[in-house]
């Protein structure tokens, strides 16, 4: 039978992190164990519970599979620090868990002799997975669900960043409405985003979609656009450790991953398709709620997963 153990570990400041440790009742030999990191505040259940469900697909498989709370969350000791979500998100965004990550790294080698992880997880988790790869050789695959590209800009600036794919999808969800009295009545009461539905309109007549943006004359990417998110994606891509990102058709970060980084540098981005793929769920919405969405991305993850050994 699977065996689910509880753990603690400390990181770099002393702080105790907790987790749950899964282990196959027949382990595949040499297959690297697989570290589930949580996505921004959810902790290490992540929403309805998906990565318990991925712990009991993945121990099917043969892998192990640890899932613990970063500093400040869950049952974790340590507190952090913002009082702002969006603040709090662009800290994940930045790396402030990779420290984290690589304290259950280090546990997972001392205690248990894995040298190889891949790294997983929903959002900032994909993100601190991916950032924690680019200087650490003990993280040899990343399975990203929903990454994000860009900084959290808060509400106050979020439609000046709005790329082509979300202004489109807002633009359905407000023809869709155009039936209902009571989208007329806000639209008159000055409460809506008269940019944004501009914006979103404006789209129709555009009669060639406008030109992805170019990064910055000094090689740094604009707008909102994550500086650390390219160099740690090349780095892992150029060492031959492979990724798989899946994205969800109805969420903005799908259409972000598109405008804000394959448009960017396509060129680039071709040499190195033999150690990326990508799969959308159409449809999905970020946390993959349906059972549907959920299967799909497991079955994809599952035959992906196979190439260790």
């Amino acid at each position: 039978m699977p065996e689910i153990v509880p753990v603690c570990f400390r990181n770099g400041e002393g702080q105790q992190l907790v987790g749950m440790l899964h282990l196959p009742a027949v382990p595949v030999a040499g297959r690297p164990c697989i570290l589930l990191l949580s996505p921004g505040v959810k902790m290490r259940v992540a929403p309805h519970r998906m990565y318990n469900k991925m712990a009991e697909a993945f121990v099917r498989e043969g892998f192990a599979v640890l899932r613990f709370d970063f500093s400040g969350l869950g049952d974790a000791e340590g507190e952090i620090k913002h009082t702002q979500l969006s603040h709090i998100y662009n800290s994940i965004q930045l790396g402030c868990y990779i420290d984290d990550t690589r304290a259950a790294l280090d546990w997972l080698q001392a205690e248990h002799g894995f040298s190889r992880c891949i790294a997983g997880g929903l959002c900032g988790g994909a993100l601190t997975g991916l950032l924690t790869a680019e200087h650490d050789q003990r993280i040899v695959g990343l399975l990203a669900l929903g990454i994000p590209v860009a900084l959290d800009v808060g509400d106050a600036q979020w439609s000046a960043h709005l790329t082509r794919g979300q202004l489109d999808q807002l633009r359905q969800g407000y023809l869709s409405k155009l039936r209902d009295p009571a989208s007329w009545l806000r639209l008159l009461s000055f409460k809506s985003d008269y940019r944004v539905i501009w914006k979103s309109i404006k789209r129709l007549f555009e009669r060639n979609a406008p030109k992805p943006a170019a990064p910055a004359p000094n090689g740094q990417p604009t707008g909102n656009t994550n500086p650390r998110f390219a160099p740690a994606f090349f780095a892992m891509s150029q060492s031959r450790r492979p990724m798989l990102h899946i994205f969800s058709g109805s969420d903005r970060l799908a259409a972000e991953f598109k405008e804000k980084f394959q448009e960017r540098d396509p060129e680039r981005l071709a040499k190195h398709r033999d150690w990326v793929d990508i799969h959308v769920i159409d449809k999905a919405n970020h946390i993959l709620a349906h059972p549907d969405w959920f299967n799909e991305m497991l079955s994809v993850s599952c035959v992906w997963l196979r190439r260790f050994q």
